[in-house]
């Protein structure tokens, strides 16, 4: 482009504009709007010009590629699909798949429990087994319920997984997920009881998902036994669960064990239901300080 003979040309008042000969009409602005408004030209510097977004710019070189459009899709978006394919395939047409982070619940309403224990087993396998899988998911939680019979204990969690986790929500999801059941621990001990560790796993899928907010793990017991006793027995249980879920990834800054021994009643007969009741976790999510 030689300076001593092309303008830039803009239009006073109007939107278009073009590129000419000194004193020629513009290439691309329509005659009867350049007869119309003033125009006024201004020398243009030798080169290859392009409009980077915002402005012509000048330059000896190609223009820059515009970079590619980002994937807003979650990473795992793709794996999951295809592992929710094969369910059909191995047996369990009513099985489903719900992934957040390093965290997978596998869902579904299973005819009876057998074929519930089955399609846990066939769904764990498939992503334990998967090498993609393997570097994003750490934790798998039982979210399959029964016809019938028992609601899956991760479906809350499944629920958290779909959405932002508020502390509400975790909240929510903690509450919902402990509703009707127990922590069993082995007898005056801080050891999780074997029949318990799914309903663990599912807690602590809810703590990787919140662990943005504090989370306090409150051990409760009743009121049989000193004061001190109970009060080291719930200390030492809410340490182990702290300890478990750690150990699976959750934040330990996240994480605020308390021992409240029988200072905290649920109801306060002295009757075994009462007892029962009084034994008990909690979780209670707030704000980081």
């Amino acid at each position: 482009m030689r300076p001593d003979r092309f303008l830039a040309c803009s239009l006073a008042g109007a939107a278009l504009f073009g590129v000419a000969a000194c004193g020629g009409e513009t290439a691309d602005a329509p005659t009867q709007a350049a007869a119309n408004d003033q125009v006024q030209c201004v020398q243009l510097a030798e080169g290859d010009y392009y409009w980077d977004g915002t402005s012509f710019v000048v330059s000896s070189a190609p223009p820059p590629a515009l970079p590619a459009k980002a994937d807003t899709r979650p990473a795992s978006a793709a794996w999951v699909t295809e592992l929710e394919r094969t369910f059909p395939d191995a047996g369990f047409p009513w099985m489903g798949l719900h992934v957040s982070g390093p965290v997978a619940v596998v869902t579904g309403l299973a005819p009876d429990p057998a074929a519930k224990e089955q399609g846990f087993l066939v769904g764990q396998t498939a992503l334990e087994e998967n090498e993609e899988v393997a570097s994003e998911v750490t934790l798998v939680v039982d979210g399959i319920a029964v016809e019938e019979g028992e609601r899956g204990v991760g479906e809350a969690l499944a629920t958290l997984t779909d959405g932002e986790a508020s502390a509400g929500r975790c909240q929510t999801a903690f509450n919902t997920t402990l509703a009707g059941r127990t922590i069993m621990f082995q007898s005056n001990l801080a050891i999780v009881s074997p029949t318990s560790e799914r309903l663990l796993d599912a807690l602590t899928g809810v703590a990787l998902l919140c662990d943005a907010y504090a989370i306090e793990i409150g051990g409760h017991t009743d009121s049989r036994g000193s004061n001190q006793y109970n009060e080291v027995i719930s200390q030492q249980r809410s340490d182990a669960l702290r300890d478990y879920m750690i150990a699976r990834g959750v934040d330990a800054e996240a994480l605020i064990a308390k021992g409240y021994g029988e200072s905290r009643p649920l109801d306060r007969a002295e009757t075994y239901e009462a007892w029962a009741k009084n034994r008990r976790m909690e979780f209670l999510v707030s704000e980081r300080r």
